[in-house]
């Protein structure tokens, strides 16, 4: 016979873990907050394309996809420490 979940250890490490990625997730959705309203603000009032604050903004909405995705349970896998940051890919056109 099977244990049940709440007996597994694996169960309890994934709770912490979860709990500690719960902070990291609020905490990051804030800083998507100010990137996207620096984003915003520089191409409201210039015409230069904001590439470094972009590529920012596009890695962190990553992040914040595979912290969801950990949270949710559709993976395993732990976010960033456990796995490297994130990379976006840059459309380099000029």
């Amino acid at each position: 016979m099977s244990k049940p979940g709440y007996a597994d250890q694996g169960f309890w490490f994934r709770l912490i873990f979860m709990l500690l990625y719960w902070v990291v997730l609020n905490i990051s959705v804030t800083v998507f907050g100010v990137l996207l309203v620096l984003v915003s603000l520089v191409k409201l009032g210039s015409k230069h394309e904001p590439v470094m604050l972009s590529s920012w903004l596009g890695s962190m909405t990553a992040f914040l996809r595979q912290n969801l995705s950990f949270l949710s349970f559709e993976t395993e896998e732990k976010p960033f420490p456990f796995q490297p940051w994130p990379q976006v890919a840059t459309d380099e056109e000029a």
